[in-house]
């Protein structure tokens, strides 16, 4: 039964011959045009084709081309920069600027996107001046130990994607392609994985080389060292919700396998009927506050909404309004920091302890201050009018105050709308497939 599974999904999944030599005849062009560029602009620059495509790892239908171009490692980051996105730009006329550690460029050639990345080409992977500079040993790693497993690692990526924990990216914080295919080397095919995973506790360590270096702390869920630096852990983008929720897959699988779990169906996203039946039902409240989406990268973005709604709900909570939920959702232009609360609504007093009876001292301070004071057991206590009676009161008072993140404070201060119950729908499509997940 598992095997008509697997030959079911590298049917809908392994490119065809014919795409994998396309895409190889691009790379090839893109080289060569750059190489070209490089001499004509006198530098002592090359590229090569990295990642899946390079690797022979990649999905039909999620096709890109991995260009990095390698720097002397003497160059300075400046000069990297400069150089580096003047050779990139002139592969195409359309492209799109993006950040990550430094610049690098995101275009579209022959129909497929090609990001061109600039690096340094230092001897290994000790000697980095950037993040970037390691692809390059990953790409050589995989393709010396990935010879026949090629297969197994689209099982094993499409699995990951099917149960929405494939992607390193702080969106998703799941895991890496690269990670996927070191899982794959380790363990020798996508079953085999899946076995592994079944029995994954939090701490695991796997350790291809035998190289850990057992003097760096490694805090995260799993613990994958890198082979081509000790120093590092693989897996430390992986979050503990996606590292349980691939356990749990793993062992769901094995138990009663499935292609569903390849190909799960698309969430139907809530209608305003809907929603409205199921907060009924749930009894609570939605809550959103919604901005503009700062012009930054995901990776720069979902940390700081993250972090926003941490702040906001830790707000929440000491103001005695209860969070039941908390989320993050961006889309269309509009980002939002989504709560479902169960207590939204307060009394308009509340009581305001003082000091215990023995502080004498302290006692008669506070009952000059608060002539209504009274004794509740063995301290003193006031009633008072409560400043926030709503937590859309406080959050339209108080947000600027929480730790938001530079770039969502900044889009914040210049405007946010407070949403509720249905209303959040009017965020775009995208809200009403989120509030299907995360109202569980």
């Amino acid at each position: 039964m598992i095997e008509d599974i697997t030959r079911e999904v590298l049917a809908r999944v392994k490119p065809s011959a014919k795409d994998t030599d396309h895409l190889h005849a691009l790379a090839r062009g893109i080289i060569v045009r750059l190489n070209a560029k490089a001499a004509e602009m006198g530098l002592d620059v090359y590229a090569i084709h990295v990642g899946s495509t390079a690797r022979d790892t990649w999905l039909r239908g999620k096709k890109d081309i991995d260009i990095f171009l390698m720097f002397p490692p003497d160059t300075p980051r400046e000069k990297l920069e400069e150089s580096g996105l003047e050779l990139a730009k002139s592969l195409c006329c359309e492209y799109q600027e993006r950040y990550a550690e430094h610049p690098y460029i995101k275009s579209c050639y022959g129909g497929i996107d090609v990001d061109l990345v600039p690096c340094y080409r230092v001897p290994d992977a000790a000697h980095i001046q950037s993040a970037v500079d390691r692809s390059p040993f990953h790409n050589a790693y995989v393709q010396a130990h990935i010879d026949g497993l090629s297969d197994e690692a689209r099982l094993l990526k499409q699995f990951m994607h099917g149960t929405g924990v494939y992607g390193s990216e702080l969106k998703t914080q799941g895991f890496s392609g690269y990670l996927s295919e070191l899982l794959i080397i380790r363990y020798g095919s996508f079953m085999e994985a899946v076995r592994a995973g079944a029995n994954f506790r939090r701490g695991t360590v796997i350790d291809i080389e035998g190289h850990m270096d057992k003097t760096v702390k490694h805090p995260e869920p799993l613990i994958v060292i890198d082979p081509v630096d000790p120093r590092r852990n693989v897996a430390a983008a992986l979050s503990p919700q996606k590292f349980y929720e691939y356990i749990d897959a793993c062992r769901d699988f094995l138990a009663k396998p499935s292609i569903g779990f390849f190909f799960p169906p698309e969430p139907e996203p809530m209608d305003e009927p809907g929603l409205l039946r199921a907060l009924d039902a749930r009894g609570t409240l939605l809550l959103a506050v919604a901005f503009r989406t700062p012009d930054i990268v995901e990776d720069t973005l979902y940390p700081q909404l993250r972090k926003g709604a941490e702040s906001v709900a830790g707000m929440l909570e000491r103001h005695e309004f209860r969070v039941f939920e908390r989320g993050v959702w961006s889309g269309g232009g509009w980002s939002a920091l989504v709560f479902e609360l169960l207590v939204w609504r307060l009394p308009d007093i509340e009581r305001h302890y003082g000091p215990p009876v023995e502080q004498r001292e302290h006692a008669g301070r506070f009952k000059q201050k608060y002539p209504d004071a009274y004794i509740d057991e063995y301290r003193y206590a006031v009633n008072l009018p409560r400043g926030h009676t709503t937590a859309e009161g406080l959050i339209s008072d108080c947000l600027t105050e929480c730790g938001l993140g530079k770039n969502v404070a900044a889009s914040i201060k210049s405007e946010f709308v407070l949403l509720t119950g249905a209303s959040l729908l009017s965020l775009g499509p995208g809200m009403g497939t989120f509030l299907r997940t995360f109202l569980r």
